[in-house]
């Protein structure tokens, strides 16, 4: 009776193993077949993207490819969802130790921040994303799923922004900051036919530095008036 029992343990214990790789395998599997379809995005671009090519660029078969993802549009699904969380891990990042709350904020220190921006705007990430995005304008369901996952990258992009730069996180013009860079950044990087792209790039970082950097002046010692007059001892009128 007792080897039957343990009999019965070793076999649930080597179940479990089992079923534990296989989900392991699985999710190895699923997670190559996204980072390729990210490369063919970018390589590619979204109408060339078919099930086949990332099926074909991840080494997996047709069949496996479809049971994981059985329409183009459900790995579609599965790579917005994979660059969200990729592509906020990649922000935090390039941004960590830039900006550091017991230091003084410097001039250096907001270049840094602003160079950093634009190689965020120029990984393969961001590009793929701009593919999907550019195509959602004419497709209604990849429309449908971008919409919803935008609004909550954008909500989870600013709380992020809050965190890898603890100067600006209690000025009234962190989002004014947030969106001279990012918009100004994405800009230079969708304009991939311009001529002198990155000379020109160069110019606007400085530029955007030396916005940047007044905008926070400017804004820190307004703060700093406004803390100084709720701090100052009240007298009574007249008295």
């Amino acid at each position: 009776m007792t080897t039957s029992v343990s009999s019965k343990s070793r076999d649930g214990q080597a179940a479990r193993k089992g079923d534990g790789w296989q989900a392991e395998k699985s999710a190895i599997t699923q997670r190559t077949i996204l980072d390729s379809a990210v490369e063919c995005l970018v390589d590619e671009g979204y109408s060339r993207t078919t099930t086949a090519l990332i099926a074909s660029r991840a080494g997996v078969s047709r069949g496996a490819m479809m049971h994981h993802f059985p329409s183009r549009l459900a790995v579609l699904d599965a790579v917005i969802h994979h660059l969200h969380q990729r592509r906020l891990n990649e922000y935090r990042t390039l941004m960590k130790d830039i900006d550091l709350a017991e230091e003084t904020l410097t001039r250096s220190a907001i270049k840094k921040s602003v160079e950093a921006a634009w190689k965020y705007v120029n990984l393969p990430s961001f590009v793929a994303y701009q593919e999907l995005l550019a195509a959602s304008r004419t497709d209604p369901e990849l429309s449908d799923i971008l919409q919803h996952v935008e609004k909550d990258f954008e909500k989870h992009f600013l709380r992020t922004v809050k965190v890898v730069f603890p100067h600006w996180e209690k000025l009234n013009v962190l989002e004014q900051a947030h969106d001279l860079v990012q918009f100004l950044m994405q800009g230079m990087a969708l304009s991939h036919m311009a001529s002198r792209k990155q000379a020109r790039a160069k110019r606007i970082i400085e530029l955007v530095t030396d916005q940047l950097e007044t905008l926070y002046k400017n804004a820190s010692e307004q703060a700093s008036h406004r803390d100084a007059g709720e701090k100052a001892p009240r007298t009574l009128s007249g008295s």
